[in-house]
């Protein structure tokens, strides 16, 4: 079995001497290294399946193409008072907050959102585009509860942007 041995003491004519060469026992730190690497391999999955599918809508984006543009385009606004849903055929959805939670931040009626969000997809059975612009106040957590609930209505190609 591997383990540290002792150095051989040099010798000759009578003198100690210390020898310079020195066994070191690497097992231990290939051990480490070869969990750490299974380890890595394992989360490296839930990096993936935990990643949230969105498009940035910056001003540096391409311009929307004509037949962007003939489709209906639905932004949803997340505000300090509840959801702003509008489309570009004029209509114009406000969901109130369903109170406030004790930190102050605005509770979202997700289950609204998703009723409304599902006659919109079936009165528009090809539309899969959705804006959502969020105020810089909205918590993370809300944000990404409402591109859930998104998707799960079926618009699945969600794009964030900030509200302005």
């Amino acid at each position: 079995m591997g383990g540290g041995g002792m150095p051989e003491q040099g010798g000759g004519h009578g003198r100690k001497k210390k020898a310079l060469d020195a066994v070191i026992n690497v097992v231990p730190a290939i051990d480490l290294l070869s969990c750490c690497i299974a380890f890595l391999l394992f989360t490296a999955v839930w990096t993936q399946i935990s990643r949230l599918q969105v498009q940035s809508m910056g001003a540096g984006g391409p311009p929307p193409t004509a037949e962007q543009q003939k489709q209906l385009q639905i932004t949803l606004s997340l505000t300090e008072r509840g959801l702003v849903l509008s489309t570009s055929a004029g209509t114009s959805i406000d969901i109130p907050s369903a109170g406030r939670s004790p930190d102050g931040a605005p509770i979202y009626d997700v289950k609204a959102l998703a009723t409304r969000l599902k006659q919109i997809k079936t009165e528009y059975p090809d539309q899969s585009a959705i804006t959502v612009a969020a105020e810089d106040a909205v918590l993370y957590a809300d944000l990404v509860k409402v591109i859930d609930t998104c998707i799960g209505a079926g618009l699945a190609a969600v794009a964030v942007t900030a509200a302005g």
